[in-house]
């Protein structure tokens, strides 16, 4: 039996807890993802989690470990979330890239095998040191798997959100390319595309103006807004494209800070 050590967060009836075995002092500690409470779409969102996860096995995804009486049980990794690093401030171009490269590597892993992940934000991102850890497929959409989510139903984070997101499509793993797109923004700018004005944006304003990071070169610039492209067909067309147009950005010699 699992013994609660502390309480990660809380969401609603979402409750993650450190955990290990009781009478076990000496045993791993885990991180139990769990409901409280009566909740039956809820209770199906997280069964269907653990269907996604258990087919992706991949260095940058945080694996499941088990199920056990309706809760997940997922390793533990001390490290901060992208999210705690970056309360700091932007960080260095260089360190941005290797975790966008990072990202887009589990991604385009996850879409080979038809999932989609629908939530990357820095939250969902531990850094180990140089390794980060895609984290959390609670929103994620299996295209081999039957629907469990009402059509038109808008999941995701607005910072991060892709517009056909917000507007309640979920098919389309680009979404998850405007994802990594805006967290790299947000590490290198100090805050997310668009800030307060986001929820305008996604509703169809195109007079917001987006200031890119300072770059002689105009490339990184100009990676950035096809990321954040408001219709999918004008951003990159899979994860491994954005990725490798990355790696074609500094081997084309542009500037990076380290």
């Amino acid at each position: 039996m699992l013994r609660t050590v502390r309480v990660l967060a809380e969401n609603g009836p979402v409750r993650v807890d450190l955990a290990r075995e009781e009478r076990q002092d000496a045993s791993p500690l885990v991180v139990v993802k769990r409901l409280q409470g009566f909740h039956p779409t809820l209770e199906r969102r997280l069964a269907r989690e653990a269907e996604v996860v258990k087919k992706l096995d991949h260095p940058n995804i945080l694996p499941l470990l088990a199920e056990r009486e309706g809760a997940l049980i997922y390793p533990y990794l001390p490290g901060p979330s992208l999210a705690t690093v970056l309360e700091r401030g932007p960080l260095p171009a260089a360190r941005v890239f290797r975790i966008a490269a990072a990202i887009l590597d589990a991604l385009a892993y996850a879409h080979e095998r038809h999932i989609i992940h629908n939530d990357v934000k820095p939250g969902n991102l531990l850094i180990r040191g140089e390794r980060v850890v895609l984290l959390d497929f609670g929103f994620a959409k299996d295209l081999a798997l039957a629907a469990i989510t009402g059509v038109g139903a808008a999941m995701g984070t607005p910072n991060y959100m892709a517009p056909e997101q917000f507007e309640g499509h979920r098919n389309d793993p680009r979404s998850d390319l405007y994802g990594v797109a805006a967290v790299a923004y947000h590490a290198l700018q100090g805050s997310p595309p668009y800030g307060r004005d986001v929820l305008r944006m996604l509703a169809g304003d195109s007079t917001l103006s987006l200031p890119m990071p300072h770059d002689p070169t105009g490339r990184l610039g100009a990676w950035l807004e096809r990321g954040l492209a408001r219709h999918p067909d004008d951003r990159f067309p899979d994860a491994a494209s954005m990725r490798d147009a990355l790696a074609d950005l500094l081997d084309a010699g542009m500037p990076v800070p380290a």
